[in-house]
């Protein structure tokens, strides 16, 4: 068990702070130094308040308290990556069977969606079924707050839905999801990869309109400057947007453009990525080859 108040003490201490300034408003200095010193329980609301009197936000005490005793927080970040390296083939299945043995076990719906997450990103011989991808869609679908988790969990089985239930999905997620984007960093990034992710399918299905609503989407997402991939990202498929409108000279143009910043930038697997993407484009959308603008 997570001894929470020798934490806060730690903090307290450490920021100098006295136990009287700490519980300020809050509850009695008794009190206050019970819980550090693990003998009394307190209500989560109190515990923010006394957060907010050291200057601590909630997520970094609970990640704070896990690291000292030694029981990280588990973080799937590997769930996530668009590439597996050989050596961890025998880790992905270990950890599948992890999962379906835990779903097994307690027979509950989050350790299903755990197992389906897992198996739906390291396990492509065996793809999700019709059942099991339906099970997730309800699920995201009708969830009413998305967090970190169901970010992560559309992030691991986006490419087993279809264009139309990605499309309904990343609407839903932005709907949903707006009000913890700003929670840190990593949950802003995957917010706009999700949504550039998705304008991506959107293009390569061809349909202008749902490409136009999630280009919009990622631009209203986009909140500083550190996002340098996914503005050129953005600029791609703003190009495959124009060739779909039947700009197909000007939309070349955006591509080529993109993939030059990632040859300057001396970034080969990028550029071979993008030009990967702009030839899948094109075979899925034929008449744009046969457009005099292209031949041109």
């Amino acid at each position: 068990m997570i001894d929470y108040g020798k934490t806060f003490k730690h903090l307290r201490e450490q920021k100098g702070i006295s136990i009287t300034s700490a519980a300020n408003g809050v509850v009695s200095k008794s009190f206050l130094s019970r819980f550090e010193r693990g003998l009394s329980d307190i209500s989560f609301d109190k515990l923010i308040r006394l957060l907010t009197n050291i200057n601590i936000s909630a997520e970094e005490f609970i990640y704070l308290a896990h690291y000292r005793e030694q029981q990280p927080l588990e973080f799937h970040y590997e769930e996530t990556k668009d590439y597996i390296g050989p050596k961890e083939s025998v880790k992905r299945s270990e950890k599948i069977d992890h999962y379906l043995w835990e779903y097994r076990r307690t027979k509950t719906s989050h350790d299903y969606l755990n197992y389906l997450k897992i198996k739906s990103h390291y396990d492509q011989a065996d793809p999700l079924t019709i059942e099991e991808r339906q099970f997730i869609y309800d699920y995201l679908f009708k969830i009413e707050t998305w967090t970190h988790y169901e970010l992560r969990l559309f992030m691991a089985t986006l490419d087993s839905f279809s264009s139309d239930q990605v499309f309904l999905l990343t609407k839903q997620m932005v709907k949903n999801g707006s009000e913890t984007i700003d929670v840190n960093w990593n949950h802003q990034a995957d917010f706009l990869y999700i949504i550039l992710k998705a304008a991506l399918m959107m293009a390569l299905a061809g349909k202008e309109k749902e490409l136009s609503t999630l280009i919009e989407l990622a631009q209203q997402s986009i909140h500083n400057q550190q996002y340098l991939y996914e503005k050129s990202e953005l600029h791609f498929l703003s190009g495959l947007r124009l060739c779909l409108r039947g700009a197909v000279s000007e939309g070349r143009q955006m591509v080529r453009k993109t993939i030059q910043v990632f040859k300057t930038l001396d970034a080969p697997d990028l550029v071979t990525l993008y030009e990967s993407y702009w030839q899948s484009f094109l075979t899925a959308n034929p008449a744009i080859v046969k457009s005099n603008e292209f031949k041109e």
